[in-house]
């Protein structure tokens, strides 16, 4: 397997909560007010969020902190 640094990578509520610090019920609310991203459904009961989407939320969120 090649090692490609721009490859996607899926993380679950429990890693996507503490790279946030927002509660699992938090992040579903955000999701439905559309202002988090999306989760992706990967099984019957799998949900999960590509990294690099939360890492862009979560600097957009420092970004408008500091109104730069």
């Amino acid at each position: 397997m090649e090692n490609n640094p721009n490859r996607q990578r899926f993380i679950k509520i429990d890693e996507v909560s503490r790279l946030t610090t927002l509660s699992e019920s938090a992040i579903y609310r955000k999701m439905k007010a559309a202002d988090f991203p999306k989760n992706i459904s990967i099984g019957a009961n799998s949900k999960v969020w590509l990294e690099s989407e939360v890492q862009d939320w979560i600097a957009e969120q420092v970004k408008q902190s500091r109104n730069v």
